[in-house]
């Protein structure tokens, strides 16, 4: 008899699902944050945990597309006055305070999170029934939490465990690696989400669809409602990995003061990130700014330009002023940005001016010498 039942309800699965689909209403596009939280203090399992992997997601329902931005958590960012790296921002005002963070820099709306850490990954990825990937490297690596070993050009199904290993590897014990370092693991974690995606092409992760969504209500925290998780979920049941557009944020790694950061430079992604909505041709990624030093301090065009870009400005130029200035001024035209500027400079000496050229000029004075 419950053969009987579970055969009827399979049977009604496989024809009515369908029908659902075809009835089914078009969601919203939406904006996703997912971070992955790392172990955090091996000692302390209650302590603030830092973000390993910082990812937004937009779903474009219209063209049912997904474009995914990754975020290096080495990006340097301000935060409470000094700068830190950006993986830090969780730990020190959680979910929250990252979604701020991400949404001042980014000009962009975050509509919800997701947040996993990962014992949750590991348990989603087999509720999904695993991945099969070429291992693109030989992995040797050993630590207190985690062991990895894979051989390059193997075939091997992971599972929960072996896909942990699989996208926390950066390098082996022996220095060896991906070239790009945190670069190259957040391509091969974009490269296995396209993976997981793959799996809901087949008709049969309708009967896996319970158990994923057992993980993500007890071990994945999200304020995405269930009702809307699953309404995603099937609707995007299907896509096409070509329809999957992936981007990390452009920048490049460099060391300040003995510390290995990533420098942010979004302002050259504009483009993809259209995608997000939200942004418009007076954000600060068009705004551009020439700095012009006037005293007699070394490095400090260079100092600022690093200031600027890192709150989004496109800085097209640095060099000296003909002569010596007292109080620094700010050739700008328009009334709005230039109250932008003013804060970031903390000066009040503004000229507004007719550019056709739309570059704000920033002369430093000796008056910011410090």
């Amino acid at each position: 008899m419950k053969r009987i039942i579970k055969l009827v309800l399979v049977i009604s699965l496989i024809v009515f699902i369908p029908i659902f689909l075809i009835n089914f209403k078009v969601p919203e596009p939406i904006n996703i944050l997912v971070v992955g939280v790392d172990a955090g203090d091996y000692n302390n399992i209650n302590a603030p945990k830092r973000t390993d992997t910082i990812m937004l997601v937009h779903l474009e329902t219209k063209e049912k597309g997904v474009y995914i931005y990754s975020i290096p958590r080495d990006t340097r960012v301000s935060l409470n006055g000094e700068h830190q790296k950006i993986n830090a921002v969780h730990a020190v005002g959680g979910i929250q305070l990252l979604k701020q963070k991400l949404e001042d820099m980014l000009n962009i709306n975050i509509n919800y999170f997701v947040k996993i850490d990962y014992k949750a990954f590991r348990e989603l990825v087999d509720a999904v029934g695993g991945v099969d990937v070429v291992i693109p490297h030989d992995m040797n690596y050993d630590a207190r939490d985690i062991k990895i070993h894979f051989k390059k050009g193997e075939k091997v199904h992971l599972d929960g465990v072996k896909a942990e290993q699989f996208i926390r590897w950066r390098k082996n014990n022996d220095g060896t690696g991906y070239a790009m370092g945190d670069l190259g693991r957040i391509s091969t974690q974009q490269e296995f989400l396209v993976k997981i995606s793959e799996k809901f092409k087949s008709p049969l992760i309708i009967f896996r669809l319970p158990k994923v969504m057992k993980v993500i209500s007890s071990n994945i925290k999200t304020d995405l409602s269930k009702v809307k998780i699953m309404r995603y979920s099937l609707y995007y049941l299907g896509i096409d990995k070509n329809n999957i557009k992936t981007k990390v944020m452009s920048g490049q790694p460099e060391y300040i003061n003995s510390i290995s950061y990533y420098i942010a430079k979004y302002n050259e992604d504009y483009d993809f990130l259209q995608n997000f909505g939200n942004i418009d041709k007076t954000s600060k990624r068009n705004i551009k700014i020439k700095i012009l030093n006037s005293t007699n301090k070394n490095g400090l065009a260079a100092r600022y330009k690093k200031i600027f870009e890192e709150k989004g400005y496109d800085v097209v130029e640095i060099g000296n002023y003909n002569k010596r200035l007292n109080k620094t001024v700010i050739y700008c035209y328009d009334e709005e940005i230039s109250k932008e500027i003013k804060d970031i400079l903390d000066c009040e000496n503004v000229k507004l001016v007719k550019d056709n050229n739309e570059i704000i000029v920033v002369i430093l004075g000796t008056d910011i010498v410090k």
